[in-house]
């Protein structure tokens, strides 16, 4: 240490010889907070151009985030005082949220959100994906270069010297600035003319991201965590005069009979046969199809890809539209913070039993603490299961295990029926190296294909092809069966087969990378996943939207529909919405090709103003007699 001390103080003395040098000295703390914006920025987007981009032509976007920087810096070295410290506390903060940001879209195409600190709590659960990612050298060299740089502002840095009072009078200030400028929507709309960027949120989020940078678009998100706007028009009078005429039909549910009813979200359950100039030694799909062939099926809309189930699911259970909240949104964790209108809710006022089930940790994305609030009797995850836990050389608990914790709940008596959503795992991402040889037993080949996007895509049709026969074991059980009963199987949304949808593009499958320059067939292929719903009894009833695509939120008013469940509003309304627009994307600006665009305006917004109420606002709706 001495022979440190001793050179650190030959070269604090060599820079001290003249003003150049000593000049020196302060630029190179004065650049710092360049540095790293650059750095954090670079981590997120992963090349230069973007960087580049973002440095010349939008620098008002890079800005904003040299202005966070800055005032973190600055707090620090108020705080410790030593500018060194403080620059290596700096980089640790901003270069640890960059890596969370870069690793979760490496993970799922889906950028890091403020409302994703509620996720710290299954932060061990990301290790399982973390293994499968092949760190690339760029990213080394900004952490050892940054780790440079903090070496050398140790050993070059001057020392400051600030009174007591004058670090208790600037910190504060400096934090206050700090906190304001990352969070508050007030202080980003009054700086967003001055800088030229806008502090409203497109749906795209991974344009926004790669627009803004990531420190940016990062702030303004957590500008708009708890700023859900109050709709326009928002009042009981209004609820009330919109929504009555939905009121229910008292003689609704005559031919009702209370079926069991099973809802299965099968984890990226998609079909890859889709994709131009691929071919598959075997149907992954194969029950799929044949059941399909006498029951109901179609396409579902996902308002999300490659990720985000959470938003999916939440629609079927609830009717709701995830669209009216902010982008990239978590409605377990921001928003269900009290009993909320669900078809759970709806079951269980008719005597059902109501019981979710998942083959992963509950509580992540707050399940475990939502499910009983939206009507839920208990929520099983991977611990709880009664089902004997299933296997392969895959890194989670098989679809067969979801099967047969199904027959089992099913099994167990009910004094009238029981509600079942089930949560599957297996066909989670990652796909690159995910089961061994002796599970990939569909072969894949085509001319435009890499190595690495056959590796992926066989490891992908190994998982779906489980879930195929995870479908067919319920089938049969429920086929078999006297007790009426129901099943709505889904999948939630395509799956993130690699970096910049690859192989989507490798296949022409889709044109470029940026989902806000798709073709309307494009978008459709890329956020339509398969569902079909199965009975082993006559409803007596037509179901609606058989071989049509529709948003996730109808699909369980179609069901109820289906099955003659006794009306509610919500149902009704929600059929109504079918009706005119059974395509509803406001994120993608996807919609029905054919539906009149005022109706469709008017009742989008009306569907907006019930998911308000009903959430977030005062449940005016509840009150409608």
């Amino acid at each position: 240490m001495s022979a440190f001390h001793e050179m650190k103080e030959e070269i604090t003395a060599f820079f001290n010889r003249n003003l150049v040098l000593k000049l020196f000295k302060w630029i190179s703390v004065i650049l710092f907070p360049l540095y790293l914006t650059l750095a954090v920025n670079y981590l997120s987007f992963g090349n230069t151009t973007q960087l580049y981009t973002l440095f010349t032509k939008d620098i008002g976007s890079f800005a904003f985030g040299l202005l966070l920087v800055w005032l973190a810096f600055l707090f620090f070295a108020a705080v410790i005082p030593n500018l060194s410290l403080a620059a290596l506390v700096t980089a640790i903060l901003f270069i640890s949220f960059s890596l969370v940001d870069y690793f979760k879209f490496a993970i799922l195409e889906v950028h890091f959100f403020p409302w994703d600190i509620y996720l710290a709590r299954n932060a061990s659960s990301f290790g399982e994906f973390l293994s499968t990612i092949v760190i690339p050298e760029s990213l080394w060299e900004i952490l050892f270069s940054t780790l440079f740089y903090c070496i050398l502002l140790f050993l070059l840095a001057p020392k400051i010297s600030m009174k007591w009072r004058f670090r208790v009078l600037t910190s504060p200030l400096f934090f206050v600035g700090f906190i304001l400028l990352m969070t508050n929507h007030t202080v980003q709309q009054g700086l967003s003319p001055f800088l030229g960027i806008s502090s409203e949120k497109p749906a795209d989020q991974n344009t926004f991201y790669a627009e803004h940078g990531f420190l940016t678009a990062f702030c303004l998100n957590f500008g708009s965590v708890q700023n859900t706007n109050v709709p326009q028009n928002y009042s009981k009078s209004y609820i009330k005069n919109a929504f009555e005429k939905y009121l229910p039909n008292q003689n609704s549910g005559e031919t009702f009979q209370n079926p069991d009813i099973v809802v299965v979200l099968s984890e990226a359950f998609w079909d890859p046969t889709v994709l131009n100039g691929v071919t598959f030694s075997d149907d992954p799909l194969k029950n799929f199809r044949k059941i399909t062939k006498s029951n109901p099926s179609g396409k579902m809309i996902s308002p999300t890809f490659g990720g985000g189930t959470v938003r999916p699911e939440f629609e079927i259970l609830t009717g709701m539209s995830t669209s009216a909240l902010p982008p990239g949104n978590i409605p377990y964790q921001q928003y269900v913070k009290k009993d909320i209108f669900s078809y759970p809710r709806v079951y269980k006022n008719l005597g059902y039993d109501t019981i979710g089930l998942h083959t992963y940790q509950k509580t992540f994305y707050d399940r475990a603490k939502a499910y009983p609030l939206m009507g839920f009797d208990d929520f099983l995850g991977e611990y709880d299961l009664h089902a004997e836990q299933h296997w392969n050389s895959g890194p989670y608990i098989t679809d067969e295990t979801i099967a047969e914790e199904i027959v089992y709940q099913l099994e167990q008596p009910h004094d009238v029926g029981v509600f079942v959503m089930a949560i599957t795992m297996e066909n989670h991402s990652m796909y690159q190296n995910k089961f061994d040889e002796k599970d990939k037993v569909i072969k894949v080949s085509g001319d435009n294909l890499t190595s690495q996007q056959i590796l992926t895509l066989e490891n992908y049709a190994a998982g779906v092809r489980d879930s195929d026969r995870a479908l067919k074991a319920i089938y049969d059980y429920v086929m078999s069966r006297e007790k009426p009963t129901i099943v709505l199987w889904y999948g939630d949304h395509l799956p993130t087969l690699g970096d910049d949808f690859d192989p989507y593009l490798a296949t022409d499958t889709i044109s470029c990378p940026t989902a806000a320059q798709w073709s309307e067939e494009e978008k459709h292929i890329m956020f339509s996943t398969p569902y079909l719903i199965f009975t082993n009894y006559d409803t007596g009833r037509a179901y609606l939207a058989d071989n049509q695509s529709v948003s996730p939120f109808l699909l369980p008013a179609l069901m109820a529909d289906y099955i003659d469940a006794p009306q509610c509003l919500q149902t009704n309304f929600l059929l109504e919405l079918y009706r005119t627009c059974p395509i509803m994307s406001k994120y993608y600006n996807f919609y029905s090709p054919n539906a009149d665009k005022t109706k469709r305006e008017q009742i989008r917004e009306l569907h907006e103003l019930m998911t308000y109420d009903m959430l977030i606002g005062k449940n005016y709706i509840s009150e409608i007699k």
